[in-house]
């Protein structure tokens, strides 16, 4: 195909990505993303097909990406996206480029009116206050402000109301515009805030733990309400990170008794916070266990609390339970804890990383066990219900939590079992475990069931099995060889020999050269039209010259 029929064939496809993602909107930094994939020879591996091309793109997470010629909507990628992302934009430039200079389409991009946006009117001219409201979203006079501003106060009730007034006089309309930087937004409202904590140092920390305890829930509140249950806490990781380094300060030395009453308030915003509606099951649980396990740690409180939560208890609402498996969890009631999780289906995976992080972080091993054993039986349940991509991530996730050093030498069956459960998500962990704890017949029925070739066996411990349990590997290595054999290339005979000569060396080990040559010229007969192969056993001295 040359490049004035590629430019043909890409015409829908760039049509579409001029209207679905105009320049100036704020979807346009998919472009700009995408572009910056291109520029970092990121796209790799691209193969033209009847009516879609396919392409490799090496971002954080490795991805494949299809881009459909006649339907361009239908186009896919591995990663989680639903819309089109910077991977496909990538795909797309690299494609491009060998019909036409990259340049070319993003001067087309720039040029492009936008449907959205109204026809400007010539003769207006924009003056500074509309020019002000545009970049800043609005603009208030100086009397104003200092007529408007509003002190935060001594107490804990005036602290929440000045947290409130600040975000209620924030310009909601230039998070409308800019909603894809909610990071930005949420790390510059919170430095916004910062610079009015209390000057003595023992209370800034308090302040500060206020504070992200308000914007968590407050943008929380603000993207359910545009997004519904597809809100999600991945965006408030600086404040659960902000909310980790206030508790830290906190607990460095005992908290004064003037901390009280403010302790004591927070308590009572968790408690409004168990019944809210507006805000999203995960950020709750987020805030929730996070002030619980941390900040309130007394006993009788904690005692009580169980008691309002079975009072109040909404059978409807999962946080009642994820709250109440907490409060068990903290007071080392694991047989409540267990019988609470026995009534909760796959939703409670999700949650489990902050229980079995901490518990095993904190050394509570025993404690941890028991949780994970109880979790156990719903996690394949939970990874087989999400698509593949989201089930490896979970995976991986989920893995990086446990032990895994620890419970190969004191929970060796209960890993076994998770890894199994998880597979074949958790291939390279399960790969390590059983050549770590030399189950090499288990080794080889993996390696049999993921099915790699043997030059890719190499690099996960085929060589440490061969030398420990020989008589195990030998059908890893007939299987691998007819494999290479089967591919009728100089290249899969060359690597045919090399495991010939590697399988031949085991039956010498094994003491059972006989088999070897039975077995070798059953080979050789076989393939005795394959002039190329038996060329490269008389190299690789498999045969006399």
């Amino acid at each position: 195909m040359n490049a004035h029929e590629l430019q043909e064939r890409l015409t829908p496809l760039s049509d579409y990505l001029l209207e679905e993602l105009p320049y100036g909107s704020e979807r346009q930094t998919i472009v700009q993303k995408g572009l910056l994939l291109f520029r970092q020879n990121l796209v790799s591996n691209i193969k033209f097909h009847d009516d879609s091309i396919t392409a490799d793109v090496q971002d954080v997470t490795p991805v494949k990406v299809t881009l459909e010629l006649e339907f361009p909507r239908i186009s896919k990628c591995s990663c989680p996206a639903q819309v089109w992302c910077r991977h496909r934009m990538a795909a797309f430039f690299a494609v491009y480029s060998k019909a036409q200079p990259v340049t070319n389409w993003i001067h087309k991009w720039r040029t492009t009116p936008s449907e959205e946006e109204p026809a400007a009117l010539p003769e207006k001219k924009a003056n500074l206050q509309d020019i002000l409201k545009k970049h800043e979203g609005s603009i208030k006079k100086a009397s104003d402000l200092l007529k408007d501003r509003k002190q935060r106060g001594e107490t804990p009730e005036e602290w929440w109301e000045f947290l409130q007034y600040q975000f209620d006089q924030w310009d909601k309309d230039a998070f409308h515009r800019h909603s894809h930087l909610l990071d930005l937004h949420i790390q510059n409202f919170f430095r916004k805030l910062m610079k009015e904590a209390p000057f003595e140092r023992e209370w800034k920390p308090l302040y500060q733990l206020y504070a992200t305890f308000f914007l968590f829930q407050s943008f929380d509140r603000m993207m359910m309400f545009f997004r519904g249950k597809n809100a999600d806490t991945s965006h408030y990781e600086f404040l659960i990170d902000e909310m980790f380094d206030s508790v830290k300060q906190l607990s460095v030395h005992a908290m004064p008794f003037r901390f009280d009453p403010f302790i004591e308030f927070l308590k009572g915003k968790t408690e409004e916070l168990t019944s809210s509606t507006d805000n999203s099951t995960l950020a709750k649980a987020e805030i929730y266990r996070f002030l619980w396990y941390f900040l309130f740690k007394k006993k009788a409180w904690r005692q009580a609390e169980v008691e309002r939560l079975q009072d109040e208890r909404n059978p409807d609402d999962i946080f009642y339970s994820l709250a109440l498996l907490h409060q068990y969890i903290l007071l080392e009631e694991n047989e409540l804890a267990a019988n609470e999780i026995e009534k909760l289906g796959t939703e409670i995976v999700p949650y489990s990383d902050f229980w079995l992080e901490q518990l095993f972080q904190n050394k509570k091993n025993e404690q941890g066990v028991v949780f994970l054993k109880s979790i156990l039986p719903k996690v394949p349940a939970y990874v087989n219900s999400l698509p593949s991509y989201d089930s490896a991530a979970f995976t991986r996730w989920f893995l990086r939590t446990l032990p895994i050093d620890w419970m190969t030498e004191n929970e060796h069956g209960l890993l076994r079992k998770l890894l199994v459960a998880l597979l074949p998500y958790s291939y390279y962990w399960y790969n390590d475990f059983l050549l770590s704890t030399k189950s090499y017949r288990e080794w080889v029925e993996l390696q049999r069931f993921v099915g790699h070739e043997l030059r890719e066996m190499d690099n996960l411990g085929l060589r440490d099995a061969a030398k420990e349990a020989p008589q195990f590997v030998l059908p890893l290595y007939h299987e691998g060889i007819e494999h290479y054999l089967a591919g009728r290339s100089r290249d899969n005979y060359k690597q045919a020999v090399k495991y010939l000569k590697r399988l031949r060396t085991l039956y010498k080990k094994l003491k059972k050269t006989d088999q070897w040559e039975v077995y070798f010229n059953l080979v050789l007969d076989r393939t005795r039209r394959l002039r190329a192969f038996h060329e490269e056993c008389r190299k690789g001295k498999l045969i006399d010259a």
